[in-house]
């Protein structure tokens, strides 16, 4: 079987499919004679011979379906439809080849049909291509925002990114960080969401995505490159804390084909980018370290298109080198200190900045527990502070930056003081 140089990106590149048929039709023809083919067999080889010399046909790993595409030099790969696989039958059968439809069926699903990967394809061809700029800085540099580490995060998430595209990698984790990017409506989010991603790699931009259907969501991370989750503050706290926390995690999705009979475990290659147009709407504050979040000081210039070449160029040639695809303990905490602007905001805590601060020691404050600084605040205010909010209260107290505690027989105890 004839095959093409392995390319740098990791994949091999397609063979000819047609190469491929011809040695395996020459084998057949030399070991039997025209007498004893059966004129099933016969049927079939004439109907593969009809098919490839009208049609290029390439099997697509990464959306998991046969494309094809006419002879013609213009002709672009479509995916492989019922609708046309059954004219194709028909073009078959009025030529006189007296094959069934499952016997086209069979060929055009088969692997005889060569494995194409148009992520490797594209990755190859930017591979070792990188002139030295650096391409990563300039577009994260066109998001207008007051954070100083907003460039370094956005390098970080982007390498994590395209390093999740990379075939023969056993990844942990997945890509868990989503930039996510907040102003008022007209900012050019969604249009710079969009244009991370070059014409080559458009399909798997996806921004329409059901997060209660999570047959839905799986199969978006197994098939889609880059997930923007539109109008984040949509997004209900319970699934914040819930299903989003564990997805953002997981390397691979397990799942079941359509019409198929078993579970399947998938890479998983999407990577997520949020948009918001409200403040106040990080629900999880042991969630928020996943998210980068920044506020927009103007519009985002997208007055030219990222040079994607050496984009990738570039974050291919970075993932050599060893960069980091993660972000380390220190800068987890700077993330989470900077989203706690963007959290949802509870009476409560509102109430608690208006009464405690952190005490630097025991001369200064007290040790409290939860409901004991919860009770002190209900007295003050009366029962606009409701009970059922003492839980997620309690969680938030964990994140507030200096604020000591200790473990003790009746729970956790902070060190407050009272304004």
């Amino acid at each position: 079987m004839t095959k093409r140089t392995t390319t740098t990106a990791g994949q091999p590149a397609p063979k000819s499919t047609k190469a491929c048929l011809h040695i395996d039709l020459t084998k057949e023809e030399a070991s039997r004679t025209n007498s004893e083919q059966s004129t099933s067999s016969k049927g079939i080889l004439e109907m593969i011979k009809f098919l490839t010399e009208r049609y290029r046909f390439r099997f697509n790993t990464v959306m998991k379906y046969t494309e094809y595409a006419t002879m013609s030099s213009s002709s672009t790969y479509q995916p492989l439809d019922p609708r046309t696989q059954k004219r194709m039958t028909l073009e078959v059968q009025v030529a006189g080849i007296e094959v069934s439809i499952k016997d086209v069926r069979n060929f055009l699903e088969s692997d005889c049909i060569y494995d194409y990967n148009p992520i490797s394809e594209f990755l190859a061809k930017c591979d070792g291509s990188w002139d030295g700029h650096d391409y990563i800085a300039d577009l994260a540099q066109t998001v207008p925002n007051n954070n100083p580490h907003w460039t370094s995060w956005f390098r970080t998430w982007f390498l994590a990114m395209v390093n999740s595209w990379l075939p023969n990698k056993k990844h942990t984790y997945g890509n868990s960080v989503v930039p996510l990017l907040i102003s008022g409506q007209g900012y050019n989010k969604s249009t710079f969401c969009r244009r991370l991603l070059p014409d080559e790699l458009e399909w798997g931009y996806s921004d329409n995505l059901t997060l209660s259907d999570k047959r839905q969501v799986y199969q978006a991370m197994s098939q889609q490159l880059l997930v923007n989750l539109d109008e984040f503050n949509q997004v209900s706290p319970k699934v914040q804390q819930g299903f989003l926390k564990n997805m953002l995690q997981l390397p691979t999705v397990k799942m079941k084909r359509p019409y198929g009979s078993h579970i399947e475990t998938f890479p998983r290659l999407a990577s997520f980018i949020a948009t918001s147009n409200l403040e106040d709407i990080l629900a999880d504050p042991s969630g928020n370290r996943r998210f980068i979040a920044v506020r927009l000081t103007h519009p985002i210039r997208v007055n030219r298109m990222p040079n994607h070449r050496q984009l990738y160029a570039q974050a291919l040639a970075l993932l050599k080198c060893g960069e980091r695809t993660w972000f380390d303990g220190y800068q987890t905490k700077l993330i989470m200190k900077n989203n706690q602007q963007f959290e949802v905001q509870m009476p409560v805590d509102h109430y608690f900045h208006n009464y405690f601060v952190p005490a630097k020691n025991e001369e200064e404050g007290k040790w409290l527990t939860v409901a004991e600084i919860f009770s002190q605040l209900r007295q003050e205010v009366g029962s606009i502070i409701k009970p059922n909010n003492l839980i997620g209260f309690g969680r938030k107290l964990g994140y507030i930056h200096g604020l000591k505690h200790k473990r003790s027989a009746t729970g956790t105890k902070y060190l407050v003081k009272r304004v």
